[in-house]
C-alpha cells in the first residue's frame, strides 16, 4: 500500500517535471515567433489607442496558441499512463500556465515594452503624474 502510494506520487513528480519542460520549450519557441508579429517602433511615438490594440491582439493571440498547447498535451499519449495507476489525462497541472507565462514574458521584448509604455501612460492618467 505505502509503496504503491509512493509509486503514485513519484510518477505524478515525473510527469508534472516532464509537462514543465515541454510547456518551457513550446514557450519558448512560441514567444520567439510571436515576438517577430509584433510591430518593430518607437512605441512612444504610437497613440495609447495603437498600443492598447496591439497589445490587445498579441495576447488573444497568445491565449490562442496557449489554449491548443493545452489540448495538445493532454491528448498526447503519455508513456507513464497507468504505472501505480496513473493519468496524465487528470494531471490539473497541464492546464497550468505558470511556465508558459513566464517564458512568454521572458522572449517576447516587443510586448514587454509595449505594455511598459502603456503601463507608464495609465500610471500618469490613474496617478494623475506628469512625470511618470
Amino acid at each position: 500500500m505505502l509503496s504503491d502510494t509512493l509509486g503514485f506520487y513519484s510518477v505524478k513528480a515525473s510527469a508534472i517535471f516532464i509537462v514543465a519542460i515541454i510547456y518551457f520549450i513550446l514557450g519558448t519557441i512560441m514567444s520567439i515567433l510571436l515576438d517577430e508579429l509584433s510591430p518593430e517602433e518607437n512605441y512612444e511615438q504610437m497613440t495609447t489607442l495603437e498600443l492598447f490594440f496591439h497589445i490587445s491582439g498579441m495576447l488573444g493571440v497568445i491565449a490562442v496558441v496557449f489554449y491548443f498547447i493545452r489540448i495538445m498535451l493532454k491528448r498526447v499519449p503519455f508513456f507513464m499512463n497507468g504505472w501505480y495507476g496513473f493519468e496524465a489525462s487528470r494531471l490539473r497541472e497541464i492546464s497550468g500556465g505558470i511556465i508558459i507565462a513566464h517564458t512568454v514574458y521572458t522572449y517576447q521584448t516587443r510586448l514587454v515594452k509595449m505594455m511598459e509604455e502603456f503601463g507608464r501612460r495609465m500610471r500618469r492618467v490613474i496617478l494623475n503624474k506628469k512625470n511618470v
